[in-house]
């Protein structure tokens, strides 16, 4: 064995948090077999050993990554699954990775040694899920890259052509399995699947039928734009059809699994949007008050209608916090879904929860 690999074998990577709340990506992925298939698919090798590496970054608190193994002690494979677009997804994974990397290393005195320290090829992965009522806000391709650099102040403006190029990148493989709304009527009713999708059967795609199915499922019967499927009325009935046309077959017959993940969904999507709709009411009556004491006798009504607009969007945000609070979501996890969701800033969304969270 040559010098080079002894050392690289000498390095262990983080072992897995058992501790760690299960969600339904995660349960997908649980298996060897399947964690290999992945690998298999992504990055063209057929890995021997796979090896669970998730780490918990001190910036996302308790947080712990979606997905993360090292495949023949050679690719730190790392992936996050998320049901609404957050273009910050290429940062948020460069957190995972350099503390994945860090974990790698035996002691810190390796990184100011005179031997180069070896690392496992780091390859960062987006499922992207969720519904669209446009057409027009889904992607042209289901493969596409985000990067970090993306996000980078722009440079050219002030200083040309010429500025300086960025010294650090992260390139984030994203696949993306949004659907319209037709798109998942059609599925649920006529087993139809879109066409961008043909070229990636497997259990990423299983995954976000599934995901997106539950969504719809949950949604139709309170939202007139959602047509309640007549083969599938209920999220059970949903997973039932699902084992008829061979997904995830193994994981739904397990009954613990299905209430696991009717569960999370249930907490993700249904309860917080039941969540907005008692925070619309309240949020309506507080706007309604402030209308009627800041509007004046002669601009009232004008008041009150901004009353209400003001009002309808903090009760939502109500809504969703007091949800969030109830189903026992972290701060640290509430605070960024809500800064996503209703496009806040830091300070707003510190200002929102201060109020809110009791």
């Amino acid at each position: 064995m040559e010098k080079k690999d002894r050392q690289m074998e000498r390095q262990e990577v983080m072992p897995v948090n058992r501790r760690a709340k299960d969600t339904f990506f995660k349960t997908v992925y649980a298996s060897e077999e399947r964690r290999r298939g992945l690998a298999s698919f992504l990055l063209g090798v057929e890995g021997e050993q796979i090896t669970t590496a998730n780490v918990r970054p001190v910036l996302f608190g308790n947080k712990e990554n979606d997905l993360a193994f090292v495949c023949d002690s050679i690719f730190y494979f790392m992936a996050e699954s998320q049901a609404t677009v957050c273009p910050n997804i290429s940062y948020r994974l460069l957190e995972y990775i350099t503390a994945g990397l860090r974990s790698t290393v035996d002691s810190e005195p390796l990184l100011y040694g005179r031997k180069r320290v070896y690392f496992p090829v780091p390859k960062l992965y987006l499922l992207q899920t969720g519904l669209e009522r446009n057409a027009g806000c889904l992607p042209g391709e289901v493969q596409y890259d985000v990067r970090l650099s993306d996000s980078y102040v722009p440079v050219d403006k002030k200083y040309g052509e010429s500025a300086a190029e960025p010294d650090l990148e992260a390139v984030v493989h994203v696949y993306d399995f949004r659907m319209t709304l037709e798109e998942m009527l059609a599925y649920i009713e006529q087993d139809t699947v879109p066409g961008r999708f043909g070229a990636y059967a497997g259990d990423m795609r299983d995954y976000a039928l599934t995901a997106n199915g539950i969504t719809y499922v949950q949604r139709a019967g309170k939202d007139e734009r959602y047509v309640l499927p007549g083969n599938a009325p209920t999220v059970a009935a949903y997973l039932e059809l699902l084992k008829s046309r061979g997904i995830f077959v193994d994981l739904l017959n397990d009954k613990e699994v299905c209430d696991m993940t009717m569960a999370q969904f249930s907490r993700d999507d249904i309860l917080i949007y039941q969540g907005r709709e008692e925070g619309r009411e309240e949020g309506r009556e507080e706007g309604r008050e402030e209308g009627r004491q800041e509007g004046r006798k002669e601009g009232r009504q004008k008041g009150r209608e901004e009353g209400r607009e003001e009002g309808r969007e903090e009760g939502e945000i109500i809504g969703t916090i007091r949800t969030y609070q109830k189903l026992g979501v972290s701060l640290e996890d509430a605070r960024r879904y809500v800064m996503e969701e209703f496009r806040k800033s830091m300070g707003e969304t510190e200002e929102l929860m201060g109020k809110y969270w009791k």
